[in-house]
């Protein structure tokens, strides 16, 4: 059983002594926790991600799983079949990536019309995550380009996963932000970076949204002490590892 653990945006695969997916790399041992640029473009995080598949994994099937970023650049890879990778992937199951972008990305790089964001990106633009144009790739804008070119792969099973409720204080101004600028339901259900309609994909969420925002998914919560959450993230990747592998059973 081939696992990849795809990371998201601005956060490394392990950082202070904790892991990004929290105490899961001792949960699937055998699993791969590709390194990537966290503040890379889309194209260059998926060749990273390849490179090290394909060097991990050198044969038969593999899964991935993939966490808010992580999720595009799975769908890169996928799509342009780097090193010869997408007809070897049965399943991508994405957690809150997203698909459709994120309005705090719009907002960040001041493309809200009618918010006034010149000041917020005059401090931003020495972020080196602004400079490379990684934030870019998180927005609506680009998410539209994005998904035109990027078509799913017939044999790859694609499955999504959210998450929105118990809202850290950490997250509130931003969850609180995507609910206002919402018209639909499941943009003002969010986790306070992705909301409910950016993370389905392609059409639907396997299982109801879990109770846990976006740091919340991964087991760490900004508002304890040891940035542990109360969310059992670990079942809830047990179920996402078992749902994985037993769609490409039964596709075989």
């Amino acid at each position: 059983m081939n696992l990849v653990f795809a990371s998201g945006f601005l956060v490394p695969q392990r950082i202070f002594g904790l892991d990004y997916f929290r105490d899961l790399p001792a949960r699937f041992p055998q699993a791969l926790f590709p390194k990537v640029a966290v503040d890379g473009q889309i194209k260059n995080r998926a060749l990273k991600l390849a490179a090290q598949i394909k060097e991990c994994f050198p044969e038969g099937q593999i899964h991935i799983i993939a966490h808010s970023m992580g999720g595009l650049d799975a769908r890169y890879l996928l799509s342009s079949n780097l090193l010869g990778l997408a007809p070897r992937v049965a399943s991508l199951s994405t957690v809150s990536t997203p698909h459709r972008g994120s309005p705090i990305a719009d907002l960040l790089l001041g493309l809200l019309p009618g918010i006034d964001s010149a000041s917020v990106r005059k401090v931003l633009d020495g972020f080196p995550a602004v400079q490379s144009g990684a934030l870019d790739c998180l927005t609506t804008a680009f998410a539209n380009r994005f998904n035109q070119e990027t078509p799913n792969v017939s044999s790859v099973r694609y499955l999504s996963y959210f998450g929105c409720g118990d809202i850290s204080v950490a997250l509130h101004p931003t969850h609180d932000f995507i609910a206002s600028r919402a018209h639909t339901e499941e943009e003002r259900a969010n986790d306070g970076v992705v909301s409910m309609a950016s993370a389905v994909w392609p059409s639907e969420l396997v299982e109801p949204a879990w109770p846990a925002d976006h740091l919340a998914q991964i087991g760490h919560n900004l508002d304890t002490l040891d940035l542990r959450t109360t969310f059992d993230h670990k079942s809830a990747f047990d179920r996402v590892v078992q749902r994985a592998i037993g769609a490409a059973a039964s596709s075989d």
